[in-house]
């Protein structure tokens, strides 16, 4: 089930809140929560269900157990992380690796045929935080089974993040509540969120999609390359942070408060800021759990960036395309800390963003072919005209009917809402016939985009977020 589906919007969540706020107390709201994030995930491979309950369950005794007096905690966080990574490595890279082996020595390894269970890097590297901040001894162990299920399972979050640290709602597990203001501002959220989904994402991979085919690789032209992955960029942007936004929306409604996920990624002026402003949640995860414990900035300060970043391509994707991917940012970043920064930081600030954007798609390139061969055709497609010039009839089609998709996509990559947002506060607070309007025109406009959400996914059965096949 996803977020932006007819049968979620008004069958599973009016569902769900109607239960929700009927309980009073927040052990009862915990059941019912519990047991629609269950359903919620089990929706479409219910045997996958088991996993992560076997898997909350693992972490649950095991953290209990570390935490008995006298008990070797060293010895259980190394086997309950060795277990947990064993989980991820078995259903996500086991497959990737027996067939670069069978490649490598000319024969077939057999293999089982394991789908890859939704959400499992999302939910996994949750329990792994978890682990370790009760060995460092940030947070305190929950003892309460059902409470750190409900932690995992929250189906906001579930299957495609953003990454909670247990810490952040560990209070809120136990009591929470929810007001009108909060409601208020989660549902705009939620409905911001489906608008950049079903209006924007959906739209721009369509575009993308057209001209990025890799059956169509031999008559694509430049223009049509850096078109597809400009769309290519938009629409990876608005899905994921359409998600987070849905996720941290319903969060509100619920009580809960998560960290913002995205934050505007794309007027960066450097590789290192863009990953300071994308997928904020996992940027932080390698960093306090990976980057500082290998020494971060005193010691091996890139062996550990490395690291890091072949790491963070890996975790993507179970194929070598994500891992040359986290290492093209790896050398990116590793130049700028060399020398790169100081001259950004000195040329005008259009030449910089100029530099991100380039160097940004240059990257997603990597990112959407799983096939390296057809990769590196794009990046010659990007510089060469051949005999079909630098722009072809398709692409100038193309261009032509989503020119307004792109300009509204651009647009809404800028931080314009926060500053709308700020106007229309300080216009609330002076009160009066004109705050009134302004109120009236901003649910108006909520409701129009929900009407307008409900149509185009009417007529669209198939749009999954990219980010579940991570």
């Amino acid at each position: 089930m996803v977020f932006s589906s007819l049968l979620f919007l008004y069958i599973f969540l009016p569902l769900c809140m109607l239960l929700y706020f009927i309980c009073k107390s927040t052990a009862w709201r915990n059941g019912v929560l519990i047991v629609f994030s269950l359903i919620f995930y089990a929706w479409g491979e219910p045997v996958y269900v088991f996993l992560m309950l076997a898997t909350v369950a693992l972490n649950w005794s095991g953290t209990l157990l570390m935490q008995r007096p006298g008990s070797r905690r060293k010895l259980w966080l190394a086997l309950i992380l060795v277990i947990n990574l064993l989980i991820l490595g078995t259903f996500k890279y086991a497959g990737m690796f027996a067939s670069s082996l069978a490649q490598l020595i000319g024969k077939d390894i057999p293999m089982a045929n394991l789908a890859l269970p939704i959400g499992i890097s999302f939910y996994m590297f949750q329990m792994i935080s978890y682990v370790i901040d009760i060995y460092r001894g940030t947070t305190e162990v929950q003892r309460s089974f059902s409470k750190l299920l409900l932690y995992v399972s929250l189906f906001p979050q579930l299957i495609a993040g953003p990454i909670v640290r247990y810490g952040d709602i560990a209070e809120k597990l136990v009591s929470r509540s929810t007001d009108i203001n909060m409601m208020r501002i989660g549902i705009e959220r939620f409905i911001i969120g489906l608008s950049k989904k079903a209006v924007l994402a959906n739209n721009c991979g369509i575009v993308a999609d057209a001209i990025l085919d890799p059956t169509g690789l031999k008559s694509l032209s430049p223009a049509g390359a850096w078109l597809g992955f400009l769309f290519f960029a938009l629409q990876i942007y608005f899905d994921f942070s359409a998600y987070s936004d849905m996720a941290i929306g319903m969060g509100r409604m619920l009580g809960f408060q998560y960290r913002e996920n995205f934050n505007y990624p794309y007027i960066s002026k450097s590789a290192s800021e863009f990953w300071r402003r994308w997928h904020i949640s996992l940027g932080t995860f390698f960093r306090d759990y990976v980057y500082i414990p290998m020494g971060g900035n005193r010691k091996r300060v890139y062996l550990n960036l490395l690291i890091v970043w072949a790491l963070t391509g890996l975790w993507h994707g179970a194929n070598w395309n994500f891992v040359l991917w986290g290492l093209y940012w790896f050398v990116l970043i590793a130049i700028e800390k060399l020398f790169l920064r100081r001259i950004l930081d000195a040329v005008p600030a259009f030449i910089a963003h100029l530099y991100l954007i380039v160097v940004m798609l240059f990257g997603w390139v990597l990112f959407y072919y799983e096939n390296i061969s057809d990769a590196v055709s794009v990046y010659k497609k990007m510089f060469d005209g051949g005999s079909f010039g630098w722009t072809d009839p398709i692409t100038d089609i193309l261009l032509l009917n989503n020119l307004f998709l792109l300009l509204l996509s651009v647009l809404a990559c800028l931080p314009l809402l926060p500053a709308i947002k700020s106007v229309y506060n300080r216009i609330e607070k002076r009160g009066g016939p004109v705050a009134n309007i302004a109120a009236l025109g901003k649910y108006l406009l909520l409701i129009a985009l929900l009407v307008l959400c409900t149509v185009m996914l009417a007529g669209n059965s198939f749009n999954p977020f990219i980010y579940f096949r991570f």
